[in-house]
């Protein structure tokens, strides 16, 4: 097995972490916990597989897609779950699944304009690690959060308004760079090199 794979084994792996979430919260509803550590364990191979394709070169195109998509799925089972059981407001699946759905339509009309797929910036990753976060504390720490409603309800509104800054930036950026590129002229300085 050749090393630069290892952040593509680390998606696979998350996307059955994902599987396991779901088994775990539904059938075990008073070991919850154990739900929160596969939780917290995806995190945790997001960033390791992040950083291992970024300082070691391993980024492929297989990569690109397998990431997200294992992020994204966590993400959404987490929320689907967390949401069917109470512990977080209905309400919030809207903003977080329209902005999933407006990425997954942006990325495959920038990859159909720009032959290339958009890799995750640091206001994307701000916006997984609240994610994260904001679902593992309503999770553990549901007695205290149904005690003090608002401050679930300002975890959330903040979760769902980082999510589309975080779209926002990166459509921007994206945009602004590749428009960029492909609008400069021949005799720039990267030119020929």
């Amino acid at each position: 097995m050749k090393a630069k794979y290892i952040p593509n084994i680390l998606s696979v792996l998350r996307l059955l972490m994902a599987l396991s979430f779901a088994a775990v919260f539904i059938l075990l509803p008073e070991k919850r916990w154990i739900a929160v550590v596969i939780f917290v364990v995806a995190g945790i191979t997001d960033v390791v597989d992040g950083y291992l394709a970024r300082r070691f070169g391993w980024i492929t195109d297989a990569g690109k897609i397998l990431d997200p998509l294992a992020d994204k799925t966590m993400q959404v089972v987490a929320l689907l779950c967390t949401v069917a059981s109470g512990l977080v407001p209905i309400w919030l699946l809207i903003p977080i699944i329209l902005k999933e759905l407006t990425m997954g339509i942006g990325s495959l009309i920038f990859y159909k304009m720009f032959r290339t797929i958009g890799v995750s910036k640091n206001y994307g990753k701000a916006y997984t690690v609240l994610f994260y976060v904001a679902i593992a504390a309503i999770i553990v720490f549901d007695p205290w959060f149904s005690a003090h409603q608002w401050a679930k309800l300002v975890l959330c509104v903040a979760t769902a308004i980082s999510g589309w800054a975080a779209i926002v930036l990166y459509y921007i950026t994206y945009l602004k760079g590749k428009l960029g590129r492909k609008n400069k002229p021949a005799h720039s300085e990267d030119a020929g090199a």
